[in-house]
């Protein structure tokens, strides 16, 4: 009876000892628990403990930066553009004859001969006036790559290390220049020997070569800026290099996204009139007939050559609206007095009435980006 209670005691000894043990170790624990969360909890700025308004301070904090973020959506953005030395271009592999597309309807044994670029028109029977139904008989004039737009003030991407824009054969003079306006537009042909015609490449083309093929006039502009319309617009319209008339660059645009280039110049008004501009004026004052013959100048004299432009991918302004355009459009205007535009507003047409000249109203930009290039 007495051994029982002297083992009775020791194990109730034991157990006492196991209980205070384990209440000093989680006491211990706990300490340091607390120690490490305060420590934890200690601001990478400061030595006191983060408090309830120092999380919310760091929750407004992220959300202003959230909305700053999206505040910079318009900024333009920038691209870097990679590239090897842009190689002159072999100018013995140029097109080297234009046929006319009207002759190809009409006469197509009379057009071997002809080596005068052709009009842009595929057909006769569109006008400004039913622009909305144009896609009813030309399927891509209601595409969603259409030209012209309305260029954005903000959210350019910005293109730096590209290429330098190269004008060749510019400062050539053609054999012969024509003017021609036949009631819808007034577009400027040259012709130039098969080893001088002007060509662009560089910049925005890469190392593609396009030859020049023509240059329209319009008032007012077609191409706008933050929805403002200027008073007047030219396109110079080249074909890729590739391609041996208008009509091979139109067969091939529905596999080739860039077949055409185009450069848009944009004139504002101003104290003088830009030169080339000025002379193609003085030829249609003079005689408003279907082609009329102009006083020779390099294509330089008429397209000034420039850095800066705006790049995007769209279409030809007028049917078939064929989307395999690569436009730029010169950063910097050039200048035209209010009397030229006054004196262009009552030209007369080829069948001698007042003409009433239209452009083709802005499309939408769509999922378009505009690159900018200077």
């Amino acid at each position: 009876m007495v051994f029982n209670e002297v083992v009775l005691c020791k194990v109730m000894w034991i157990l006492l000892l196991i209980q205070a043990s384990e209440t000093y170790a989680d006491k211990i624990k706990d300490t340091y628990l607390v120690k490490y969360i305060q420590e934890d909890a200690k601001d990478q700025t400061t030595s006191r403990p983060n408090t309830l308004y120092d999380d919310a301070d760091d929750l407004q904090k992220q959300l202003d930066n959230e909305a700053r973020d999206k505040l910079k959506v318009g900024k333009p953005k920038t691209i870097w553009v990679f590239h090897l030395p842009t190689p002159f271009p072999d100018i013995t592999y140029l097109v080297t004859t234009r046929r006319p597309r009207s002759a190809i309807h009409h006469n197509k044994s009379t057009c071997k001969n002809n080596t005068k670029a052709e009009p842009v028109d595929v057909s006769f029977e569109w006008d400004y006036k039913n622009q909305n139904d144009w896609g009813k008989t030309f399927p891509e004039c209601g595409g969603r790559s259409q030209s012209p737009v309305d260029l954005p003030l903000q959210g350019f991407v910005k293109a730096k290390g590209g290429r330098r824009l190269l004008f060749t054969n510019y400062n050539l003079y053609p054999k012969k220049i024509t003017v021609k306006n036949d009631g819808k537009r007034v577009v400027l042909f040259g012709h130039w020997d098969r080893n001088r015609m002007p060509l662009v490449y560089g910049g925005a083309a890469h190392s593609r070569r396009y030859i020049f093929h023509s240059l329209s006039f319009m008032w007012p502009s077609e191409h706008t800026i933050g929805g403002l319309q200027f008073p007047m617009e030219s396109q110079a319209l080249h074909i890729s290099a590739e391609y041996g008339s208008m009509k091979e660059a139109l067969d091939a645009a529905p596999s080739d996204p860039q077949a055409f280039l185009g450069i848009v110049n944009i004139y504002k008004f101003g104290d003088h009139t830009q030169k080339g501009l000025r002379e193609v004026l003085r030829v249609l004052r003079r005689q408003s007939t279907f082609n009329v013959s102009a006083t020779v100048h390099p294509l330089s004299y008429f397209v000034p050559r420039f850095k800066d432009y705006a790049s995007y991918q769209g279409s030809l302004t007028s049917p078939p609206c064929t989307e395999s355009v690569l436009w730029l459009v010169r950063a910097r205007s050039l200048p035209v007095q209010r009397e030229a535009i006054t004196a262009a507003q009552k030209l007369k047409s080829p069948y001698g009435d007042t003409q009433s000249f239209a452009v083709r109203l802005t499309q939408p930009l769509n999922d378009r980006k505009i690159f900018l290039f200077h």
